[in-house]
């Protein structure tokens, strides 16, 4: 490793802390997911209920994996539940991302055109990936496919390391990391795919690795465990709600095979560059030309063995293109307010490593073409080929995530339940949500953080047993469904429906409302 190499990774990792680590209390969301998942890991960490099954999936009654728990289950255990504390680990693997994108850009680079060119493709790739709003955006709220670039990256550089004269034992390590990868959300399945051909290719090559692959095989049914567990217990529950899903409707491909595959095609390389790809689309259309053009010289450098791994990721990337087009209709559609473009997180940093390192290349070749000749023309090609690069990183710049957002992150949501207990006292508290389809557990973490206990009911019909003090929170996302404004209209007519109150039994009146979040409108009622 040269100084120029050693400085390089220092800088993109000082850059990618300074740029995921401050102010994480405010700067991330904090809604029904995050909710849910801090109240699992409390549940875990302090209770012992072991998680058997992840978060659920968007689509379907069926679940992602529970290795996300597991996971997380240590920064959540000596932080006593703080959730700072476990998006700060979510942070510092997305800054470990960051390191092994300059590792990998660097070492298929060096092997394809040498150690200059891999020096400087490892820091773009690594400046890339360190300023990337998507990145920045991921490493900083709790989210399950959140920590997937880590294990893709983990994944990609064992196999590589691998394929390249190092022990056998790496492929154990690259099929265990992307079957973490499938943990995190089901769709990393077509990482997986990915990742046990290219070392089913390399059995061809090298039969001493069969007993590795073996074994990453044994690491990826070990981190199944507990699904296997669960599904023993509820009469393979989970395997027949996946089945009830691929035997239903799962969505069409509207604009037809080629349009899936281009909006596909769109959003997997324009998330890693300006995050959401509708919000600015004229510009992701010209960055997709040209990554597609750095790519074309990127594949043109890549022949013969030494090209193998700049290959391998131009195949992953337009695998998982074609298989995310067909699998995973829903990406042809984009929900306002919603996260997005978490399908494809495994594929962000192939993308900037795509791009680093013919930009590499090509830099390092007009520069040396203008010092040999001293031409004008060498000298206006080095600038166009830095200007270009530099576009890419102003844009970057430009679309980085508000240091606060928009609805307090996790800080307004502390206060929020803290307020709450200081209403309720030491009263269990029944809590709902409007609308019924979504977790109220954005509120419901918070007041048990503050030391408040909630009783959830079993539905949306009436109260639980052992309380008459209860909390309606409403979601302004989602008032057209609801029908009806939050902040009161949506909050009365839903307490007047309770079989209680029709009944005359319960005559509960509104003992405070307040908004926890620009969003959110939360009401205590008490008899």
């Amino acid at each position: 490793m040269t100084r120029f190499d050693r400085l390089a990774l220092a800088l993109v990792a000082a850059l990618a802390a300074l740029l995921r680590l401050p102010n994480l209390a405010e700067r991330g969301r904090f809604d029904a997911d995050q909710g849910h998942d801090m109240l699992t890991l409390v549940a875990f960490t302090r209770d012992g209920v072991i998680p058997l099954l992840g978060p659920k999936t968007s689509v379907g009654e069926f679940h992602h994996g529970a290795f996300y728990y597991f996971l997380l289950a240590p920064a959540a255990a000596v932080s006593n539940g703080d959730p700072v504390a476990v998006t700060g680990f979510i942070a510092l693997l997305g800054i470990g991302a960051v390191a092994l994108t300059w590792w990998l850009a660097r070492s298929i680079a060096t092997q394809m055109t040498g150690p200059q060119t891999g020096s400087l493709a490892g820091f773009l790739a690594g400046l890339m990936l360190a300023v990337s709003p998507a990145a920045i955006d991921e490493s900083t709220f709790i989210w399950n496919p959140n920590p997937i670039a880590f294990f893709a990256l983990l994944s990609i550089v064992a196999a590589w390391r691998g394929r390249t004269g190092g022990s056998p034992a790496w492929w154990a390590v690259a099929v265990g990391a992307a079957g973490a990868v499938t943990q995190l959300h089901v769709l990393g399945v077509v990482f997986l795919i990915a990742i046990l051909a290219l070392g089913l290719l390399q059995l061809r090559r090298d039969r001493g690795v069969g007993v590795a692959l073996l074994g990453g095989v044994g690491i990826v049914a070990l981190l199944f465990l507990p699904l296997l567990a669960h599904e023993l217990q509820n009469g393979f529950e989970e395997t027949r709600d996946v089945l009830a899903y691929l035997r239903g409707d799962t969505g069409s491909l509207g604009g037809g095979p080629i349009g899936a595959l281009a909006f596909t095609l769109l959003r997997v390389v324009g998330w890693p560059l300006v995050g959401l790809v509708t919000d600015i689309p004229q510009v992701i259309a010209i960055l997709l030309a040209v990554t597609i053009g750095f790519v074309a010289w990127g594949l043109r450098l890549a022949r013969g063995s030494e090209g193998v791994g700049y290959r391998w990721l131009v195949g992953l990337l337009a695998w998982s293109t074609v298989a995310l087009a067909f699998v995973a209709p829903s990406l042809q559609v984009v929900v306002a307010g919603l996260p997005n473009d978490h399908y494809h997180a495994f594929v962000d940093p192939v993308v900037v490593i795509l791009i680093a390192i013919p930009a590499a290349s090509l830099l390092l070749r007009a520069f040396a073409a203008w010092r040999t000749t001293r031409r004008p023309d060498g000298l206006a090609a080095t600038a166009l080929v830095g200007a270009v690069v530099a576009a890419i990183l102003a844009i970057e710049l430009g679309r980085m995530p508000p240091w606060v957002d928009p609805d307090g992150g996790w800080a307004k949501a502390r206060d929020a339940g803290a307020r709450i207990v200081a209403v309720t006292g030491a009263a269990p508290v029944a809590l709902f949500g409007l609308p019924d389809f979504k977790l109220p557990d954005a509120i419901g973490f918070p007041i048990e953080h503050a030391g408040g206990h909630v009783v959830r009911p079993v539905d949306m019909s009436g109260f639980p047993s052992g309380t008459d003090v209860f909390v309606v929170a409403c979601d302004r996302l989602f008032e057209p469904v609801i029908d009806r404004a939050c902040g009161g209209p949506a909050e009365e007519a839903f307490v007047t429906a309770l079989p209680e109150v029709r009944a005359g039994s319960a005559n509960p009146r509104l003992v405070d409302r307040f908004d926890a979040s620009p969003r959110t409108s939360v009401s205590v009622y008490a008899p």
